[in-house]
């Protein structure tokens, strides 16, 4: 059974922390809970590689890494005697106000003491990580100055379980900038499970919502509609682009729809 402490299948626990962090003026960049590798499990993990295929089962395209099992909707990296590592796609890190934040869960394997680098373009951020054997949640602050980077995690002793990557940091500051006429649209929830609900949009027309890859999975007319709830059952999880068009502009914002 899956063990995380940011996100399970039957908790609620990375709701509530996203509804906090939204609330606080963040928004969450990049997320990835490994929902995908379901082979397997935390106690017992598959015996099958699957570096060479890690795109078949993540959220988003470009992952790379090497020695990655399958562990029941989380993933481990090495073995007891190979060293392994996972690096992210790139993230976009450009034109944000406050720090940006990286946050995962981590543990070790039961009776092994395992030594974890986590770096951002070759940079290290901070000292090695000795997981335990229960998962805890690590917070790492990111330098700021980078407009794209892609983040790795790799063991420099011993195999390691890892779960639910987010990199969270201030609203974008362009759709801070808002033409006369256009106003913050309202999200709640967000995170969401089936149901996400948007007001404040009498200003806007449109309403898209996009993949990462660009896809329009979503297309609502609003004509004049001030709250609108949209179903999310149809998506598969993970983080969408939302688009607010008017004749005035349009504004972006970000959702994350979750299991």
């Amino acid at each position: 059974m899956k063990r995380s402490l940011l996100l399970s299948r039957s908790s609620y626990s990375i709701l509530f922390l996203c509804i906090g962090l939204i609330v606080n003026g963040q928004t969450v960049l990049f997320y990835e809970n490994f929902s995908g590798f379901t082979s397997g499990s935390h106690s017992l993990p598959s015996t099958s590689d699957v570096s060479a295929v890690l795109d078949l089962r993540t959220q988003s395209p470009g992952w790379t890494g090497s020695k990655i099992y399958s562990a029941g909707g989380e993933i481990k990296i090495g073995t007891s005697d190979i060293t392994g590592w996972i690096e992210t796609p790139l993230i976009d890190l450009s034109g944000y106000e406050d720090a940006i934040v990286l946050k995962f869960d981590i543990s070790g394997w039961p009776g092994n003491t395992s030594s974890i680098q986590v770096s951002v373009n070759g940079f290290s951020l901070g000292d090695p990580i000795t997981p335990s054997d229960e998962y805890r949640t690590i917070e790492m602050p990111i330098m700021s100055g980078i407009a794209s980077g892609k983040i790795k995690f790799e063991s420099l002793a011993k195999r390691f379980f890892l779960d639910n990557i987010m990199v969270t940091t201030k609203i974008i500051t362009s759709t801070q900038t808002l033409k006369e006429g256009l106003i913050p649209v309202s999200i709640f929830p967000n995170p969401a499970k089936d149901v996400i609900t948007f007001s404040n949009l009498k200003a806007y027309k449109l309403l898209e919502i996009s993949d990462l890859n660009g896809m329009i999975r979503k297309t609502l007319k609003l004509d004049g509609t001030n709250v609108l709830e949209v179903l999310l059952v149809d998506l598969q999880p993970g983080i969408y682009i939302v688009r607010f068009s008017s004749d005035r502009g349009s504004i972006v914002s970000r959702i994350i729809k979750y299991n």
